[in-house]
């Protein structure tokens, strides 16, 4: 309970902070097409079936005209849209965000590259969204508007969003008006409000591995304003060594709903840390799959993010739009490592791949040396947008058009050592205070700071040339510009300008009343990041995430996306009367297909130089496939199944640094591999298959289940796929509930029922970096979760 009554303060505060004063933030997308977050919502039902809602939504004055997608503008939308709502999100129970889009999200993987729960990869037809330093970014990720991409590295920290406040989860593709990263598409997600989501709910469970949880949230509607809080605390011991982890959140939000407008304040705070344990060797995870490689490794996250937003309907057909956001996020990371210094007996010091050192020998050569990483990074960043939507008849035609502009401007500042330590028999490096400073070997410590300034000026028209034909097509104009200051020396000092127009056209048509078509052309870029830019030399490699050293220019990604399909949604009695009885239900369904190729696409690449990598562009990749999806709801049934084909291949012939694939060796290449169009992209499974059912079996018993499978990545660095794939896996999970009354409900939790220890991501390593092991397999992998039995109560007024 420590950890419930310290996130309660920070609620505490955080609720009075919120409507004491105008916080400052930037706003979400509308699933239609515009950067524009809905901040009218009318007042909705209560978020599950299991609670009754409690607030009065006849006291809340009429609603300004929504800007949320209804299934009818979803017909709208030229490329693919996948929507997940708060309730169907909570079905499954899952603590994070990302377990929810593991089992339900179409098309979503997760790779477990960081060895936790709190440090996924998220992978959508082969472009990621991660909070791994050093990952190329494809994906971005708005939080009510406001881009979560950090401003260093556009990372995205799954790990500071509160699930418990999402009301609507949206994945859009092929559409460049959400501005830098948007290669493969954009996460949007539609926080609760007191309009949204009233009354009250606590959360309890405790299991496994020492998992205590709770979580609580408050909504509530009084005359024209609305207040909403949720809060969520997590304490863990983890599925590996030192993997432990005390995950605290909050969310809180204050509304005023008017005539013609809506104001929205809202808050994010967060204070977590967990323990990351990376991949394992094979041959240490056959006989411990707990174990690790290395250690320590811990991080920890801070984040306060405030936002004010507003919308205003000027006349019938103007809307505008508003906000302004502030978002401050810290880390400190610890990485004990393995190291290339090495001492031999009788030599006064050491030495590393680069040569001699100036560090001398403690230990006489008789130590297995080892380096602790710690680094700092404070990122801040302040933006907002001002958008305008039109919605009126010309020359008898309804056209919608929507234009606006956003700036953000982001500063961060970057610091980075390495400590000498010794390897001890658990693999826990122990530092002995040792500082290196060995610029010739390309270790020594970094102090640099850095600026972003991202402006996107946007515009999007639709016309219905017909009631069944509707035409789309806009622009985006980004413009990046990225500056680096040495605070030690003057070797990190640069600054690089970006810019890009980015179309997008496509129409859709409306086959059946139910049943429409869709095809799309867009473009989107990303620009490289200040880390990449600060480690991109091959003969002057970096330990990503670590350290930085002057590079050459890297050019910026561009991607070019052809997308078509066919979706509907089907009111099963409506329809077919006659099967009204065996199918009383909605079922909705889409099938489609995606083309997108990648120019100049950035890769992360290992150095010949033991732990080090630096940044290149990689040539032309294309990334292809086909998507199904289907849902269908009752009453007492939400089932769905997901099937997602994806082919992600070079189209470049290019040399790539792998020095500890085991070919490398075999062939005498000097560490490098000769990657040829058509290899297989890592890290990306062909093959991903989902299915679930939550079925009431009386008014007060539930039970569910869920299962998803994924076929084996091919390991990172074999990106000439010679070394074979991972295993496929395929993971079940079970739960049911019970009413004890109406405002008490017990709940069971089974999660991987089979004990299935999923291998969902693979590298190489040097099998004799640590002198007193012996290991014949250069592979590591990254093991799963095992079998987790949890039990719950949640309380509802």
């Amino acid at each position: 309970m420590r950890y419930v009554k310290q996130v309660s303060l920070i609620a505490l505060y955080a609720f009075i902070a919120t409507t004491a004063r105008a916080q400052q933030a930037l706003p979400t997308i509308e699933v239609g097409g515009a950067p524009l977050r809905s901040t009218s919502r009318p007042a909705a039902p209560a978020p599950t079936s299991e609670r009754p809602q409690t607030g009065s939504a006849a006291t809340a004055p009429p609603a300004p005209t929504t800007t949320r997608a209804s299934p009818i503008v979803r017909y709208a939308v030229p490329a693919a849209t996948y929507t997940i709502t708060g309730n169907e999100l909570q079905n499954t129970r899952a603590f994070n965000l990302t377990d929810n889009l593991l089992r339900q999200a179409p098309g979503v993987i997760v790779n477990d590259v960081a060895g936790s729960p709190f440090m996924p990869e998220v992978n959508f037809r082969g472009f990621v969204a991660s909070p791994v330093a050093g990952t190329p970014q494809g994906l971005a990720v708005y939080q009510n508007g406001v881009r979560i991409n950090e401003a260093w590295g556009d990372n995205v920290y799954w790990d500071m969003i509160p699930s418990v406040a999402i009301d609507r989860f949206t994945l859009v593709t092929g559409n460049p008006l959400f501005g830098l990263n948007a290669i493969g598409g954009a996460v949007t997600l539609d926080m609760k409000t007191g309009f949204t989501w009233q009354g009250f709910e606590l959360d309890g469970r405790f299991g496994s591995r020492g998992r205590r949880q709770a979580s609580m949230q408050h909504g509530l509607i009084s005359g024209p304003f609305a207040t909403y809080m949720a809060m969520e605390a997590l304490g863990d011991d983890g599925y590996r060594q030192f993997s432990g982890a005390h995950i605290k959140r909050f969310y809180g939000d204050v509304g005023y709903r008017g005539e013609s407008g809506e104001i929205h304040a809202n808050v994010t705070l967060a204070n977590n840390k967990f323990g990351v344990s990376g991949p394992a060797p094979v041959e240490l995870a056959n006989i411990d799959e707990s174990a690790v490689y290395t250690t320590p490794q811990t991080i920890k996250n801070t984040l306060s993010m405030f936002d004010l937003n507003g919308v205003f309907q000027a006349t019938p057909t103007w809307k505008l739009f508003g906000d302004m956001h502030y978002r401050a996020f810290d880390q400190a990371r610890v990485d004990g490592n393995t190291t290339d210094f090495e001492c031999e007996a009788d030599e006064a010091l050491c030495q590393s791949g680069a040569g001699d050192t100036n560090i001398p020998n403690f230990f006489n050569g008789q130590a297995s040396l080892g380096v602790i990483d710690r680094t700092w990074t404070r990122s801040r960043t302040v933006g907002g947008t001002v958008q305008a939507t039109n919605d009126d008849l010309y020359f008898g035609f309804h056209n919608k058009i929507t234009f606006g502009v956003s700036y953000d401007h982001g500063w961060s500042a970057f610091y980075a050592n390495e400590e000498l330590g010794i390897i001890q028999p658990n693999l826990a490096v122990g530092g002995i205070g040792y500082i290196v400073e060995e610029p010739a070997s390309g270790i020594s410590s970094v102090s640099v700071r850095a600026a972003n300034d991202y402006l996107g000026v946007y515009a999007l028209d639709s016309l219905d040339l017909t009631d069944d034909l509707k035409v789309t097509a806009g622009a985006r104009f980004n413009r990046a510009g990225i500056a680096l200051y040495d605070m030690i020396g003057t070797t990190l000092n640069g600054n690089g300008i970006f810019s890009r127009i980015n179309p997008v056209a496509g129409l859709t048509y409306k086959i059946l009343p139910n049943v429409s078509a869709y095809a799309s052309y867009s473009e989107a870029n990303r620009a490289p990041t200040p880390l990449e830019l600060g480690c991109a030399d091959p003969n002057r490699p970096c330990l990503i995430d670590a350290f930085l050293v002057a590079d050459p220019p890297l050019k910026q990604v561009e991607s070019q996306t052809i997308e078509a399909g066919l979706r509907g949604d089907l009111a099963v009695p409506a329809v077919l009367p006659a099967y009204a009885d065996a199918l009383p239900g909605n079922f909705n369904w889409s099938l489609g297909l995606f083309h997108t190729y990648s120019f100049n696409d950035i890769l992360s690449v290992p150095s010949a130089i033991a732990g080090r990598g630096y940044f290149t562009n990689a040539g032309t990749t294309l990334r292809q496939g086909f998507e199904s999806s289907f849902r269908y709801t009752t009453e007492r049934v939400n089932a769905f199944l997901s099937y997602t084909l994806t082919d992600a291949t070079f189209r470049s012939t290019i040399m790539l640094g792998s020095p500890n694939n085991p070919l490398t060796q075999i062939f005498g290449t000097g560490g490098s591999i000769l990657v040829t169009p058509g290899a297989n992209l890592t890290s990306t499974p062909r093959h991903r298959f989902k299915a679930g059912i939550d079925f009431a079996v009386t008014p007060p018993w539930k039970v569910g289940a869920d299962v998803h499978y994924s076929s084996g990545p091919w390991l990172r660095g074999d990106e000439i796929n010679l070394a074979g794939t991972l295993p496929s896996y395929a993971i079940l999970n079970l739960r049911t509930s019970y009413q004890l009354g109406p405002n008490i409900q017990v709940y069971g939790l089974l999660e991987n029922v089979a004990n299935t220890r999923a291998r969902s991501f693979g590298t190489f390593f040097d099998t004799t970096s640590i002198s007193f092991l012996a290991f014949n397999n250069p592979r590591m992998v990254s093991v799963g979760p095992p079998l987790g039995v949890y039990g719950g109560v949640k309380i509802t007024y």
